[in-house]
């Protein structure tokens, strides 16, 4: 049976160390679909983070119990958990917040999160429908996975679903009255557009190439 490496230890002590700081300052750094869902990801010590709760409510899953969970034992350190302050918003002012702080979990473990949700309590609870998007999605990376161990390396096959999370970020966009909040996601549905590679530019007409004796 192998050992944990003191590198692995090491990073295990730092980011229990992270998470007792006393500073629960952020600062928005982007909008991205994150499975139907348009989420703000924020800054906090140079780690990008996304709030807790809209993940358990695309479960379907109750937000109470999933707080305690989130909040408990080695959850705290596999998902990153902190409690931080929400990031001023120019012309918005600061969003919301308790006391406590709002409940946010690293962005880049965020499916971890949902790899591991129960599907069979979700079923229990009544929420069939999103219990089977989250077995398919649980299925779909248990597959990547599989491939990133076995052969080093895994892509993401299956372009219909950035397309339409694309159809979906440019409709939350159409329906916005803030003019400043339009400019913003058109920004955001231009990068999406370009991490698939189909960056605007590559439309662009070719230029009409005028006689030299004009």
């Amino acid at each position: 049976m192998q050992t944990p490496s003191r590198t692995t230890g090491n990073s295990t002590h730092q980011e229990r160390v992270m998470q007792q700081s006393e500073d629960r300052s952020t600062r928005a750094v982007n909008f991205i679909i994150f499975h139907g869902l348009t989420l703000m990801v924020v800054e906090h010590n140079g780690i990008e983070y996304i709030e807790a709760k809209p993940l358990c409510d695309l479960a379907g899953i109750q937000w109470k119990g999933a707080q305690r969970v989130l909040e408990s034992g080695d959850n705290t350190i596999l998902y990153g958990i902190c409690r931080l302050d929400p990031p001023e918003i120019s012309g918005l002012g600061t969003l919301k917040c308790p006391d406590s702080g709002v409940l946010y979990l690293r962005l880049d473990r965020s499916r971890m999160y949902l790899a591991r949700i129960s599907t069979d309590r979700m079923r229990a609870n009544g929420n069939i429908d999103a219990a089977d998007q989250v077995l398919a999605l649980q299925i779909e990376w248990a597959g990547v996975l599989h491939r990133y161990e076995t052969q080093g390396v895994a892509f993401k096959s299956c372009r219909n679903t950035a397309l339409r999370d694309l159809m979906t970020l440019a409709k939350t966009r159409d329906g916005m009255s803030d003019p400043r909040e339009r400019i913003a996601f058109t920004h955001l549905l231009h990068e999406e557009m370009h991490a698939i590679g189909l960056p605007l530019d590559s439309f662009d007409p070719p230029q009409t190439q005028l006689p030299l004796n004009s």
